[in-house]
């Protein structure tokens, strides 16, 4: 049966509609249609989401996870004034200067282009007895000096000055031979391509063109977008629902981050795989999986997931909604419109995320929204 003017009004509304009656309303039309009947409706339906749906490329992570510019300047002022401007770099120099002001691993960190991880792995290829990972190195970076510096801390920093300078002599992660024609190391770049020399060189400031490459070949924001990706996952749509939450006192479980947090979750309340979040946290009701998706293979795998769990929250008698966000999913609409059926319509973006209030199962915590 063709759509009528009254259908093609409720599936055009559903993604604005705060009502997850009228959403539920919405999918029952669309599975009851077929052949192209079924097409049209999964497109209106799909689109009605997709129009509040918005990239998120754009942000950068920021807070205490990493330096604001000024500290940053700070610590590269104490990694030149260590080193005398650079014209005295040895495993003494650097040593002294990482135990005075752990800080200083920062700049020496994009001196090299390295993350926290890179640069562990190439301490452990130095000094193989070391087993320094990139947590460590994020400590380490972030912590406070120590007026009488552990015995730990002096093995650490001085492993850490050792692949420093191994790897501007170019005795470390060098490029392989037969890989020269296609590839060429981080450090063959304006201020590292001669080692120590090019770093003076540069110490006074680069033409603007050279800030401009490196924003063409590393982009920017690089470094932070992928020391930092987790964080920004949170922070887009699981920090403002946790936050909405707490304004309105709704209780919670928010699951930790990481594989351990999920197979927490899971066991704890018997879910697999475990949602991002369990409302309330003591006699769950509802369960609330968040994804972003910029592009659109990672929309298409993060379907299943969802999926997935609404079937083991059915087995459990429990609600599943969805709060997804991203350019990956205008790419991969046919991923989004699984989503919004596999929820029955509880689908939410962060436009949308306060119309989860109007759920029934948070109104029976809360009283009705006003």
């Amino acid at each position: 049966m063709a759509l009528s003017d009254s259908e093609e009004r409720i599936l055009s509304a559903a993604g604005s509609d705060p009502s997850p009656v009228a959403r539920l309303q919405a999918v029952g039309i669309t599975l009851a249609k077929h052949g192209e009947d079924a097409d049209a409706s999964r497109d209106l339906l799909t689109q009605s989401y997709l129009t509040h749906t918005s990239p998120s490329f754009h942000l950068v992570p920021r807070g205490d996870s990493m330096f604001a510019e000024d500290a940053f300047t700070e610590a590269y002022a104490a990694l030149a004034a260590g080193t005398d401007d650079f014209t005295r770099v040895d495993a003494a120099t650097l040593k002294a200067t990482l135990l005075e002001c752990p800080a200083a691993l920062a700049p020496l960190r994009m001196i090299l282009g390295l993350t926290h991880n890179e640069l562990a792995v190439a301490v452990r290829l130095h000094d193989p007895e070391s087993n320094v990972a990139g947590g460590s190195l994020k400590n380490l970076e972030r912590s406070a000096p120590q007026e009488h510096p552990t015995a730990t801390r002096q093995r650490i920093v001085g492993s850490i000055a050792g692949a420093v300078l191994a790897m501007m002599n170019r005795d470390l992660l060098t490029v392989p031979p037969r890989a020269t024609t296609h590839f060429h190391s981080k450090l063959d770049k304006r201020d590292t391509v001669n080692g120590w020399p090019s770093v003076r060189d540069h110490i006074a400031g680069v033409p603007y063109s050279a800030l401009l490459f490196q924003r063409y070949v590393g982009g920017v924001w690089r470094q932070v977008q992928d020391a930092y990706s987790e964080v920004k996952g949170d922070a887009v749509l699981e920090i403002p629902l946790q936050d909405l939450l707490d304004a309105h006192r709704v209780p919670y479980h928010r699951t930790k981050r990481g594989a351990p947090g999920a197979a927490e979750t899971a066991t704890r309340f018997g879910l697999k795989p475990g949602p991002d979040f369990v409302i309330p946290d003591d006699s769950p009701t509802l369960v609330i999986e968040s994804k972003v998706a910029e592009d659109g293979g990672t929309a298409r795998d993060k379907v299943a997931r969802i999926q997935t769990l609404v079937t083991a929250a059915n087995e459990r008698g429990l609600r599943a909604c969805a709060l997804i966000d991203g350019k990956g999913w205008t790419e991969r609409p046919n991923a989004l419109c699984d989503v919004i059926l596999a929820t029955q319509g509880r689908t939410y973006t962060m436009a949308t995320v306060e119309q989860i209030l109007q759920l029934p199962e948070i109104q029976a915590l809360t009283g009705p929204a006003s």
